[in-house]
């Protein structure tokens, strides 16, 4: 559960020329190097934020930040562009085309801990009356709450698994998990995290992990053979590990599975 939504709203001078629509403030439990990671990472959008968006191309990327076409749910198009300024510790999303046209989102950051920080993000909507601005900043406010929510679970997800990676097997590891119903099976070998699933011609365990950014792997495999992430959409076979969605990337090492009885046995095999 995220903290109440925390908006301010002040109405702006007769004489401004700036339509500042309102501020949403939050704090979010994950360092700077998460923060900016996830905000340079357009590929997740319509992946992990699929009530949002519904489809993503990207026309150019780098360090700098990202532009790219993006549609909504509502069937609306935009061209987005976000620019990342490391030295400020903010970045500035502009509608460049679309429903949404001018409008730009100012996203300030303010490191308070190791793994915690504040941010500040101001709406700038032109063309809306002052009656208006209110409401429709309040919109942007629950919008970006919903996607904070989402975001947040990613970013803390990663770093888990980042603290947690082994980079070293005992060869003669093995251990015997409970044959279940209830698939995929979650289990640990050599201190590292798998799903054991069950596929038309026999058991096969695979990582818990996608190897491209580390998002969970536990919805479990399709008929196919066929396991995808939810955060970037990567599809893996997970007999072979390779990635059939067109990346160079590949599942880790994963232990052959075998049926003993009411038990599985999960074990490495000399490559």
């Amino acid at each position: 559960m995220s903290e109440p939504l925390r908006y301010e709203y002040s109405p702006p001078h007769q004489d401004s020329r700036v339509d500042h629509v309102g501020t949403y403030k939050r704090t979010l439990p994950v360092s700077l190097e998460r923060m900016y990671e996830n905000t340079l990472d357009w590929e997740h959008l319509p992946h992990l934020h699929g009530s949002s968006f519904t489809s993503i191309e990207c026309l150019d990327a780098g360090a700098w930040g990202w532009r790219c076409r993006v549609s909504d749910a509502k069937g609306r198009d935009s061209l987005l562009e976000l620019r990342l300024d490391r030295d400020c510790r903010r970045w500035i999303t502009r509608n460049l085309e679309g429903s949404a046209q001018g409008a730009e989102i100012w996203t300030h950051v303010f490191v308070t801990d190791a793994h915690q920080m504040d941010i500040v993000i101001d709406y700038f909507v032109p063309g809306v009356e002052s009656a208006k601005r209110e409401k429709v900043g309040m919109a942007y406010a629950r919008s970006y709450e919903n996607l904070y929510d989402e975001d947040v679970w990613m970013m803390t997800e990663r770093q888990k698994q980042i603290n947690q990676r082994v980079d070293s097997i005992n060869q003669d590891d093995e251990v015997m998990v409970p044959v279940s119903e209830t698939l995929p099976i979650k289990t640990s070998l050599s201190g590292r995290g798998f799903y054991v699933d069950r596929l038309a011609d026999g058991w096969v365990a695979y990582p818990e992990s996608c190897p491209h950014q580390l998002g969970p792997l536990s919805a479990g495999v399709n008929e196919d053979g066929v396991v995808a992430c939810p955060w970037h959409g990567y599809e893996f076979d997970v007999r072979t590990g390779a990635c059939l969605s067109g990346h160079s990337c590949r599942l880790g090492r994963s232990p052959a599975v075998s049926k003993m009885g009411d038990e599985l046995r999960l074990h490495w095999v000399s490559d």
